[in-house]
């Protein structure tokens, strides 16, 4: 007996150490992952153009500390960028939703509450409504929380006039991996017509907001133009195609 309970011992304790590697090793597999095109046919994440044009999104504010800062960066380096505004965040913070339209960027719908509801049209007609008493501008693109979203929502959003807009380029900030990293995950993947996902609300965004600048000043010196999506949209060459989103 004394021999079995041995031997379950060592075949339990082996099967918990392969299990544990098991685990470091998709973690560490995650962690250097480069930064993948996350798309569905029907979407928008990324625009078909030879121009040097890219364009950063901010997810999950307005924020009081964070976004005043990233308006900040984005003016003194005469760029522009597309924020997909919580609801919630949005109607506690109009003024910043005001100053995010008035000094030339988007707003784009991130939902109301960034719960996985299965009625998603209905936190975006809150939000569009929010945005537009606070902006006086309605919401066309729409990013689903964590990019998740059915079939059927999908064809539901597009009818009601949004376009289901992903990315190109996860910038990976919302993991806080150290702010070189996050320069060095936009960097490495940067292409013209991408779509670059970072945030700007959720918690406080200090990394994010370090990051910014170098990002800024590498694409620039290498050519590349910060423009909204509407503008990314303008500069595509291949809008008779399903695949982007823009049909």
């Amino acid at each position: 007996m004394t021999r079995i309970l041995l031997i379950r011992r060592k075949i339990l304790a082996a099967g918990f150490l392969i299990a544990l590697i098991v685990v470091v090793v998709f973690i560490s597999a995650a962690t250097r992952a480069t930064p993948s095109i996350i798309h569905y046919p029907g979407t928008f994440y990324m625009a078909h153009t030879e121009e040097k044009v890219i364009a950063l999104t901010f997810d999950d504010g307005p924020d009081p500390i964070d976004t005043p800062e990233v308006l900040d960066i984005l003016k003194e380096n005469n760029a522009h960028a597309t924020f997909f505004v919580l609801g919630q965040a949005a109607k506690e913070y109009p003024d910043l939703v005001k100053r995010i339209a008035e000094e030339g960027n988007e707003i784009g719908n991130h939902s109301f509450s960034h719960g996985f509801s299965k009625n998603q049209l209905s936190e975006i007609r809150r939000t569009d409504e929010t945005v537009y008493a606070a902006a006086g501008v309605h919401t066309v693109y729409y990013r689903p929380p964590g990019g998740l979203y059915t079939k059927g929502q999908l064809a539901a959003i597009k009818t009601n006039g949004q376009i289901v807009t992903l990315w190109s380029i996860d910038s990976r900030d919302w993991l806080n991996p150290g702010v070189s990293k996050i320069v060095r995950n936009v960097m490495s993947n940067a292409f013209p017509g991408a779509i670059i996902l970072m945030h700007d609300g959720g918690y406080h965004r200090v990394q994010t907001v370090n990051a910014l600048e170098p990002i800024i000043s590498s694409l620039k010196n290498q050519g590349y133009r910060f423009v909204t999506l509407s503008e990314l949209k303008t500069a595509d060459t291949g809008l008779n195609s399903t695949d982007n989103g823009l049909k």
